[in-house]
């Protein structure tokens, strides 16, 4: 890469190499801290889903395994993640885990005004889930 570079006239200082992590469902989880409730953890379909179905759930942290596992099943959209037609389920246990250190993370971390990581994908189960893009604000 550097050679091509060069050889085009240009100058390049560095080169990142990232992993590609492959499609999988998309989903947002986000939290934010409210005036009046305190930290609320946010979930639902990501990407372009998230402006089109309008299809996202909010509860008070922290959050137990029950209260995780609500909010998962609680939007309309939970059976695309259950798996539909022949598809495999997504590792929900991943996506639960995940809301559970959103929310601790919320209440042990009050300086973080609102965090969005959208998307998250979610791979098959057994096989975890992974953060691809995160918007962090913070506020003493």
């Amino acid at each position: 890469m550097q050679r091509s570079v060069r050889a085009a006239k240009h100058e390049l200082e560095a080169v990142l190499v990232m992993h590609q992590e492959p499609a999988a469902r998309e989903v947002l989880l986000g939290l934010t801290q409210d005036r009046r409730f305190g930290p609320l953890v946010a979930f639902g379909l990501g990407g372009i889903y998230t402006e089109v179905l309008r299809d996202v759930v909010f509860h008070l942290a922290p959050l137990t395994d029950e209260d995780a596992k609500r909010m998962v099943r609680s939007i309309r959209a939970f059976p695309l993640l259950e798996g539909t037609r022949g598809q495999p389920s997504a590792d929900l246990e991943a996506l639960e885990d995940a809301l559970m250190r959103l929310s601790r993370l919320a209440v042990d971390h009050p300086e973080i005004a609102e965090m969005e990581l959208n998307p998250f994908f979610v791979r098959d189960a057994g096989q975890g889930a992974v953060a691809i893009d995160a918007r962090v604000r913070v506020q003493r």
